[in-house]
């Protein structure tokens, strides 16, 4: 504040000062205008009236600053949480609040040494993001809006990035120091092959596509989700916008002018390779309702469906038989899927519901998890081995024998792309084909060629580690146009907030997995739905899902072969070797 006028001449030139000052800023003017025109309004609230008049005249919000933290998620892991601050009316507040969930690579089923590794990164990621959000992204966002959630999401991203070629070059050198050395010994055991005598032949060596290497991820990438979540959080506060509503504007570019509710998708049941039991070949039996059954419905049949089970294994094997997992399910000992099927079949029934018409099914089969690399074969229970091509009838069998069934989760790997395709020709006019660990997160998807050797029905998107929203509404879009179905999930390690219902809604998401319905943090999405609901029906722009339509999938036709003579001299271009179902462009 100013020093008070001590002579009438500095008084004078104050005041002149003053009555430039608001002049320049059209002041008297707009207080003329309110005034006189607020004596015909009439408003009750006299003050809270100037109040809205003058707030469109002020300044939009920008960011001032970050703040990262970590914090714990469902599993006691250490995971991010970053707030947002906005200069507004000349006063920094905190506008938006975000905690992201963390995925686990490494199930149950792998070695504990690995998963102890895991841990061991999980920390060290979460530290190395808390930098980052607190220096270097705050420095880069610094002054911006936002609203522009592009633009946040290019800037953080460069932030990274820039980590990631310094980190790239380092291991290229060290992926060209390590192949020398692998020829070299290749050619020292060629020559030791050659002198050894040759014995009797065992047939054909099951050639086996191995799994594709996880990617390496910087160290604080996952900063890169918790920042643009909160963002978008942020965008949508000042905006004065549901959540929804400003995501759906960021993947479309204006708010959509109805909205679906995503159908819920309820683990019950929990199996696999990690599970008691034999069974491998399904690790989740979920639930799903009827396309146009209310949201408020059908979380009370879910409830009902979860609980009537919970009281058949209680009676059955004690109160210790319906503890959940990690993520919300009833795990038991099976042998068999049609053992899980027929249980949660019966519990619809018991209901006075009917399964395959008011309820339907989706299996997670997380085929990655159950194939045997060594005998190039699936052990879908454990001592049952099946083929690459025998996977086709397996699940044609159980499908033919359960129509209940609308949705196969990753039922076979990726690098068997002919038994998949054929999969699809056989079954894809039954239920949805989904791809989840079959396709790249959406950072590297959206930016990848589609191919039609592989194509799936359905798409399974987290919001995890390197994603942005950017990315997830690129890619919802993309798959769209490609004739997939999009299923937003939850992760393992998932976190109180609410973000990911609203995420569903806004890329208007036919399904949303959440897991069990038996845990906070599982729960906390169902209820933001059923929010979501509640307001879409006053403002009448509550859609409905139409009925199921499962496109059919051949597999492409075999190339056409050139035929010889009539003195052509044209040269026939080798056909580029496609490991992955996905290509980079």
């Amino acid at each position: 504040m100013a020093p008070p006028a001590t002579s009438a001449k500095e008084l004078y030139d104050l005041k002149q000062k003053a009555a430039l000052y608001y002049q320049n800023n059209g002041v008297p003017k707009k207080m003329e205008q309110i005034i006189n025109d607020m004596f015909y309004d009439n408003p009750s609230d006299v003050y809270g009236h100037l109040s809205n008049y003058f707030e469109k005249f002020a300044l939009p919000p920008v960011i001032t600053k970050l703040r990262g933290r970590e914090v714990l998620d469902s599993k006691a892991q250490p995971t991010l949480q970053a707030e947002v601050y906005c200069l507004i009316k000349n006063r920094e507040q905190c506008i938006g609040t975000a905690t992201v969930s963390s995925q686990n690579y490494y199930q149950d089923s792998h070695k504990p040494e690995e998963r102890d590794e895991e841990d061991r990164q999980r920390v060290q990621f979460v530290k190395q993001a808390v930098t980052y959000i607190n220096e270097n992204m705050t420095g880069v966002l610094k002054g911006l809006d936002p609203t522009d959630q592009k633009e946040v999401d290019a800037r953080i991203f460069g932030v990274i990035n820039k980590y990631i070629l310094e980190e790239e070059a380092l291991l290229a050198k060290e992926r060209e120091a390590q192949e020398m050395e692998e020829a070299q010994v290749e050619e020292t055991e060629s020559q030791k092959k050659s002198k050894s005598p040759k014995g009797k032949g065992k047939g054909a060596a099951v050639v086996v596509l191995p799994e594709e290497p996880r990617e390496t991820l910087q160290s604080g990438c996952n900063a890169l989700s918790v920042v643009s979540q909160v963002a978008c959080i942020t965008g949508a506060e000042l905006r004065k916008i549901p959540l929804y509503e400003h995501i759906s504007t960021i993947m479309n570019g204006k708010a959509a002018s109805e909205y679906h509710i995503p159908l819920p998708v309820v683990t019950i049941l929990a199996s696999g390779k990690a599970a008691p039991g034999k069974l491998n070949c399904v690790k989740e039996f979920m639930v799903v309702p009827r396309h146009d059954m209310p949201l408020h419905e059908s979380v009370k049949h879910i409830s009902n469906i979860y609980k009537n089970i919970g009281k058949t294994l209680m009676q059955k094997s004690g109160v210790t038989a319906r503890y959940v997992n990690e993520i919300g399910a009833m795990t038991l000992t099976m042998d068999k899927p049609e053992q899980g099927l027929d249980m949660i079949q019966d519990a619809i029934n018991h209901l006075e519901l009917k399964a395959g018409e008011d309820f339907h099914l989706i299996l997670n089969c997380a085929a990655q998890e159950w194939f045997d690399y060594e005998k190039g074969k699936y052990e879908v229970a454990a001592g049952v081995m099946k083929g690459l091509d025998d996977m086709v009838d397996f699940w044609s069998d159980l499908l033919q024998r359960y129509p209940s069934i609308i949705g196969l989760i990753d039922p076979i790997r990726k690098q068997e792309k002919e038994q998949w395709m054929n999969l699809c020709d056989a079954v894809s006019e039954k239920c949805y084909i989904i791809g989840d660990y079959v396709w790249h997160r959406p950072g590297l998807l959206k930016d990848e060629e589609l191919e039609d050797s592989f194509k799936t029905s359905g798409v399974v998107f987290r919001y995890e580690n390197m994603n942005q929203v950017s990315d997830v509404t690129l890619c919802s879009q993309k798959m769209k146009d490609a004739a997939n179905q999009i299923m937003v999930s939850a992760c393992q390690g998932e976190s109180p907030d609410t973000f990911l219902a609203d995420l569903a809604v806004g890329v208007d998401a036919m399904f949303i997995k959440i897991g069990g319905s038996a845990r906070g943090e599982r729960v906390a999405k169902l209820n933001r739905l059923l929010q979501i609901e509640d307001t879409l029906k006053e403002q009448c722009n509550l859609a409905k899902w139409t009925e199921h339509v499962f496109p059919k999938i051949s597999p492409p036709p075999p190339p056409e072969e050139e035929q010889e003579g009539e003195g052509s001299t044209d040269q026939i271009e080798p056909i580029e070797k496609k490991d992955s179902p996905i290509k980079k462009k």
